[in-house]
């Protein structure tokens, strides 16, 4: 007679490897020689809060080609960083607007 087969002895049997998740990783952007200027461009003209997804709006809209959020973070964190953007930090999100010059104008 067999020895009676136990959960753990099931669980062994069913248990499949676990996948390794690795992250998506997107190629390198180039980014274009004017982009610079045409995101400061838009933030003076529109103003208000400006995240990734909407930097990814404008890229796309102005070159035709998709942006990943994980290119659209750093820059703008580089953009904050040189002292054009004010970070906002909030439990639930981030956003960046234009840091306002010293006598008011933006």
């Amino acid at each position: 007679m067999s020895a009676p087969v136990t959960p753990r002895d099931l669980a062994e049997k069913n248990s499949h490897p676990a996948a390794v998740a690795t992250p998506k990783s997107h190629p390198p952007v180039t980014w274009p020689a004017d982009w610079d200027h045409v995101l400061d461009t838009a933030i003076y003209s529109w103003q208000g809060e400006w995240n990734t997804q909407r930097v990814q709006q404008l890229f796309l809209a102005r070159y035709g080609r998709s942006l990943s959020r994980s290119h659209a973070r750093p820059f703008l964190a580089r953009r904050a960083h040189q002292g054009v953007f004010t970070l906002h930090d909030l439990p639930n999100r981030r956003f960046y607007t234009l840091k306002n010059r010293k006598d008011g104008r933006p």
